[in-house]
């Protein structure tokens, strides 16, 4: 998946959203402007209080900053409120759908893909997501709108050094763009191997009985610990890059700042600046490398969102290959027989379980099938609900090949009892009437 379309389905996403998220935005409009008064206000401050001892500015600036102050702090929450709760209510979509998407998708597809893979792509890859929604956006979006007032005050302080500044700027974010990509890769290798250690976890309690009774406990936790381990190196290569690109984006900032202190310096003392307009240009110089930095920070987490929001997608996109026929309608209630008529069925092309099976079971009769283990007795019996396709020949109830009928009619009348005994962390009643749950206590 490109970026292009990974993009475009986060849109889609957020689109129920988009009235909070304009008002979140002006918000951090509103907030970025106030950060960019506030340096400013440093050429009053030095040229009015200090160098012209003027006392009607020394009452009024102290009661502009607090001005200033409390209303970007009311924005600051409008915004980083409404952020978060966008942020909290696209992972709860998230989940939910991939949830009943996951419902959807045949029993075929749960056989091949580990329980734990999934577990993890709804709990951990969403999670991750959430924080480049919640947390990143928030950062990225109120720096950027900061930048833009920010820049607006050195071009207005002095156009000259301004240019000069732009040179560097764009310098120290070469090390965010490089690894960005190698943030990218190292959290999806991240994310497959957590999917991969969530499995063996799932499978050893799942089947805690059988590691205590083939003495198998050491190995497991050889296994595990092997896992955790890869994971472990796999967050210091990030760790390692995520440390290494904020002091570069500092080194290359510190060269353009070097050289603006001294070419500003050698303006006030030929007497073509004033030291307000100079310390005002330089606090606001400051408060923009500061955003370019903290992206170096915010760009691992945003990175990481974008591959877990691969994984999340790439999930949502599977389609099940049980679908219900154009125009099925609705299955009658069993009255005759179960028929299959020259049935074959393959779990893998070229390598058939059944071929050419017949089979007829009237109502009322009682029918046992014995054979050796791998002989097609449990793919015999998913067949009949249509957990897989037969792909051969044709399986009909009471005369209709049940590839014509609904899902859900078809299910509802079949009972299964499986070797496995399952309970869900549920009530007794609601275990016991489950796929009934209309039905009365007393019943």
């Amino acid at each position: 998946m490109n970026n292009s379309e990974l993009f475009a389905k986060i849109r889609t996403v957020l689109e129920p959203y988009t009235g909070r998220l304009v008002l979140a935005m002006i918000g951090m409009v509103v907030v970025g402007g106030f950060n960019a008064l506030q340096a400013y206000m440093v050429q009053p401050l030095l040229d009015e209080i200090f160098y012209k001892r003027n006392a009607r500015m020394l009452n009024l600036l102290p009661l502009g900053l607090l001005l200033v102050f409390f209303v970007k702090g009311l924005f600051y929450f409008m915004y980083s409120f409404l952020l978060e709760k966008v942020g909290q209510s696209v992972i709860r979509d998230l989940r939910t759908r991939v949830y009943a998407h996951l419902n959807e998708l045949p029993l075929s597809f749960f056989h091949r893909t580990p329980a734990g893979e999934l577990i993890s792509r709804i709990i951990n890859d969403v999670s991750m997501l959430q924080g480049a929604v919640s947390h990143a956006l928030i950062h990225l979006l109120r720096d950027l709108f900061s930048v833009i007032g920010l820049l607006v005050v050195i071009f207005y302080m002095d156009w000259r050094l301004a240019f000069i500044s732009l040179v560097f700027l764009p310098m120290a974010a070469v090390p965010i763009v490089v690894f960005g990509k190698k943030f990218r890769r190292i959290s999806t290798s991240y994310q497959t191997r957590i999917g991969e250690a969530t499995s063996q976890l799932a499978e050893t309690i799942a089947g805690m009985r059988i590691v205590k009774a083939f003495c198998m406990e050491g190995v497991e936790k050889r296994r595990f610990s092997g896992k955790m381990q890869e994971i472990m190196d796999i967050l210091m290569s990030e760790t390692r890059y995520r440390c290494l690109a904020h002091p570069l984006v500092e080194f290359l900032g510190g060269i353009g700042m070097a050289l603006i202190i001294w070419f500003g310096g050698s303006q006030v003392l030929q007497g073509h600046s004033t030291p307000g307009t100079f310390m005002a240009f330089l606090t606001a110089l400051i408060m923009l490398y500061e955003p370019v930095k903290g992206v170096s920070k915010i760009n691992a987490t945003i990175q990481q969102g974008l591959a877990a929001a691969t994984r999340i997608f790439d999930l949502r996109d599977i389609r099940p290959d049980i679908r219900e026929a154009d125009g099925a309608v609705d299955l009658r209630p069993f009255s005759e027989s179960i028929e299959l008529t020259r049935v074959g069925f393959a779990y893998e092309p070229g390598q058939p379980v059944l071929r050419d099976f017949d089979l007829r079971v009237r109502k009322g009769e009682v029918l046992a099938v014995v054979g050796p283990s791998g002989g097609g007795k449990t793919t015999l019996a998913n067949l009949i609900p249509r957990f897989y396709d037969v792909t051969e020949g044709a399986l009909c109830i009471d005369g209709v090949d049940i590839r014509g009928v609904t899902l859900h009619s078809l299910r509802r009348q079949l009972a299964l009892v499986t070797q496995q005994t399952i309970l869900f962390n549920d009530t007794v009643r609601s275990n016991i009437a489950y796929g009934s749950q209309d039905r009365t206590d007393e019943e």
